[in-house]
């Protein structure tokens, strides 16, 4: 069964932040992939498929113990800043694709193990990404998918979605996504229904979004985030100017003890083909 679209399933936004995610948002993830990683317990030489890889957060992570690793994404825009890190680091193990990771241009059986981080739970069918991922693992292989937690257990998001709402009043107030990844108890049966067995669903919290002045939080949240850069491009620069300075008034309001971090859970969710 298909899940409505959300906006953040479609290109356009992923290439428009890719700069500034890479900069920014690409270090915040790199914790979680850390956690993600370590539940896979790999082994050194594995064949490794990172969906909806994005600049290669996690992907380079893995580089020097893998055998190989390929890393898919539809974002023209990431997959440039991917094939730049590669380049510098000078890995010879990583192939990029782009493509849709609904239909992974891959045999079946050819990895060891794959990952997507905070990318599956945006694809309009989320149910083929999976059953794509376990069509193209090995027996035995491992899967490991991250979804950001509600909105209520991270006071990172908290802040920016306080922040959008001091820009355009009339955001809806977030409500629980029961139908999506949001809910453990749907990340689940997605898993199971794929054909994953040993499913566990792990709640990760991370410090990992650091205040050292409301300024420097404010313009990384604007470089890394999608919606904010979808939203700064619809209201146009003199607009957007005007108005993130309540968006700035707001964090100062809400943030009074800095330098501080902010911390954001995360379901990991984890099986075995």
């Amino acid at each position: 069964m298909s899940q409505k679209q959300n906006p953040l399933s479609t290109i356009a936004p992923w290439d428009l932040v890719a700069c500034g995610y890479a900069e920014t948002t690409m270090h915040i993830l790199a914790h979680y992939a850390e956690e993600a990683i370590a539940a896979c317990k790999l082994k050194r030489g594995a064949s490794i498929l990172d969906v909806a890889c994005g600049p290669g957060t996690l992907a380079l992570m893995v580089a020097r113990e893998a055998g190989t690793v390929h890393g898919i994404d539809f974002s023209e825009a990431m997959l440039d800043i991917f094939r730049q890190h590669v380049e510098c680091a000078g890995h010879q193990n990583i192939a990029i694709r782009h493509g849709d990771a609904q239909a992974l241009p891959y045999a079946g059986e050819m990895f060891d193990a794959a990952f997507s981080m905070f990318g599956l739970m945006f694809f309009p069918d989320r149910n083929k990404g999976f059953a794509e991922i376990y069509r193209t693992l090995k027996p035995g292989g491992s899967i490991a998918v991250s979804s950001w937690a509600p909105l209520d257990q991270s006071p990172a998001m908290q802040m920016m979605f306080g922040a959008l709402k001091a820009i355009k009043p009339d955001l809806p107030e977030p409500q629980r996504a029961v139908t999506t990844l949001e809910n453990p108890d749907v990340f689940k049966q997605e898993l199971l229904n794929a054909g994953f067995r040993d499913v566990k669903i792990q709640c990760i919290t991370k410090a990992a979004f650091p205040v050292e002045s409301i300024a420097v939080f404010w313009g990384d949240m604007v470089k890394g985030s999608a919606p904010i850069q979808m939203l700064k491009k619809s209201m146009g620069e003199t607009a957007w100017l005007e108005q993130e300075i309540l968006a700035i008034k707001y964090l100062e309001e809400n943030l009074p003890s800095v330098p501080t971090t902010l911390s954001s859970d995360a379901w990991l969710g984890l099986g075995i083909k």
